[in-house]
């Protein structure tokens, strides 16, 4: 199961390499949302780092969404979905190629981002880029299970590009609420036990959007 994933991940990862149109469009997407909200909050240092956390996540979160949305359309537009999923192999490994990819741009486009975050919020990320990096690893891995789910649903519908946020945020929001809260305090100076019960939250929303969303795809791609 783990080779058959690796082999779908690879191939959609070369694919972006020679077309790079999901990564660009996530990036100029994101980096617009953080000068826009730059702009719209030009205010002191405390107001921006009350608001910073909203803001890196609303834009992450869109982000996701324009790489989940083309997790499955390219094969659908080309009439290959059909054949993919007819493919000899286990459902749960498109999933999980899907997925990885879809984790992989969107930590890509977070790399990218968070250095011109850190320049026009005028902060510092370094004394706990390594909290950060669990906060974001969690929340990237649990909201593109989901994403990459929904993904697959909306896929089917004359509406995908409508019908995934619809059906996304009411069901990650969760998710999107203890990232935000786990990266204020994280911006604030906090340690682990000032976000303990928003790290347990999170994780355990991760565990479960994973699993579920393993378990049902297989269910969904028949409808």
């Amino acid at each position: 199961m783990l080779a058959q994933s690796w082999q779908i991940y690879r191939k959609d990862m070369l694919v972006e390499y020679r077309t790079r149109e999901r990564v660009v469009t996530m990036f100029v997407f994101s980096l617009i949302v953080v000068i826009i909200f730059n702009f719209a909050f030009n205010a002191g240092a405390d107001v921006l780092q009350r608001v910073a956390p909203g803001m890196i996540w609303v834009a992450f979160a869109f982000a996701g969404m324009l790489s989940a949305s083309r997790s499955f359309s390219p094969e659908k537009d080309r009439g290959t979905f059909e054949g993919l999923l007819l493919a000899p192999i286990d459902r749960g490994s498109i999933f999980l190629g899907k997925l990885l990819g879809n984790v992989t741009l969107i930590g890509l486009v977070q790399l990218a981002v968070l250095p011109f975050f850190v320049l026009f919020f005028n902060m510092t990320i370094l004394p706990y880029l390594s909290k950060l990096l669990v906060i974001f690893f969690l929340g990237t891995v649990g909201f593109s299970s989901v994403a990459t789910l929904f993904a697959a649903v909306a896929v089917n519908t004359r509406m995908r590009d409508v019908m995934l946020p619809v059906l996304l945020l009411p069901v990650a929001s969760p998710v999107l609420i203890a990232l935000v809260e786990t990266t204020r305090t994280t911006f604030e100076g906090g340690d682990w036990q000032d976000m303990t019960n928003w790290i347990r939250l999170l994780s355990v929303f991760t565990v479960v959007f994973l699993v579920a969303s393993v378990m049902l795809f297989e269910y969904i791609v028949e409808e």
